[in-house]
């Protein structure tokens, strides 16, 4: 595939680590990790795709949409996948771009809506894609919001924006994290530097669970928890820490934060924590 991507898939990840900071300046190397969670790694429903080249973001959904597609239907290599949903030749990928003279119209959102609920045409997943989701007005994001919550079994939602950030908290929070050309400054955090690697260490479920007590047990101190320790993960990966369990502990992240949106008591989502985090001894 002749594009932004294949051009910078083989480049290392440019990034400084200055006193345990991470400054990361380019996540072409990355997006093979990324890559691999589409073709072996645990699915979610819903993806934010970040970065300021919407070339790049776009050429890394295809790849990664096509990947899961071969996942599930091996009848086409997926070369031919990537120039279908190129071609708009895939019936099941729905891409959508802003309708309005600058924003998302509720209408395009509802229309979304409307195609969600009916089964897909193919063997795999249905996608639906929506373009600089940034441009969604308050409303338009309300809308959407209801679908991420309760999302269609067998479909996925990408939504590709300059900045993460630019969207609504209660998108965020329902949408795992793909970032792709965002610099990104994360400076280590002890505190929860050594919470994780006491989790890594200690496989034990009521000493984990004890220990992120310790951190709070309202649903405001979880959350920041989580966001400490999701910070702390992706620390890691930028400074060149990959394997399968890493992933495992970032999904870990996402679903307990999910659970406690969902109102999951935070001493039982501690629990599912644990759990998903790296198993248990005891």
């Amino acid at each position: 595939m002749n594009s932004f991507v294949s051009e910078n898939l083989g480049k290392a990840a440019n990034s400084e680590a200055i006193e345990n900071t991470i400054f990361v300046k380019d996540y072409s190397n990355l997006s093979k990790r990324w890559l691999s969670i589409a073709s072996t790694g645990r699915l979610m429903h819903s993806y934010i795709i970040s970065g300021r080249n919407e070339e790049f973001r776009k050429d890394f959904l295809i790849q990664f949409v096509a990947r899961v597609i071969y996942r599930f239907d091996k009848r086409r290599p997926i070369d031919t996948l990537e120039r279908m949903l190129l071609g708009g030749n895939y019936a099941d990928f729905h891409f959508f771009d802003p309708a309005g003279v600058r924003n998302f119209k509720v209408e395009q959102i509802a229309e979304l809506q409307a195609l969600i609920s009916k089964a897909p045409v193919e063997r795999s997943y249905k996608f639906f894609v929506i373009n600089r989701a940034e441009r969604m007005n308050s409303e338009a994001q309300n809308r959407l919001l209801k679908t991420l919550e309760e999302p269609p079994g067998m479909s996925m939602i990408f939504l590709l924006a300059d900045r993460r950030d630019d969207l609504k908290t209660t998108i965020k929070s329902r949408c795992s994290n793909i970032p792709l050309g965002e610099d990104v400054l994360l400076k280590k955090d002890e505190e929860i530097s050594e919470l994780v690697d006491f989790l890594r260490e200690n496989r034990f479920f009521y000493k984990g669970k004890n220990e992120l007590r310790k951190f709070g047990k309202s649903r405001e101190e979880a959350e920041g928890l989580l966001d400490r320790i999701e910070d702390e993960l992706r620390r890691r990966l930028y400074g060149g820490e990959y394997s399968e369990g890493l992933v495992r502990e970032i999904n870990a992240v996402e679903e307990t934060r999910r659970a406690i949106k969902q109102n999951m008591y935070v001493d039982y989502a501690y629990g599912v924590f644990i759990l998903n985090f790296g198993g248990i001894d005891d």
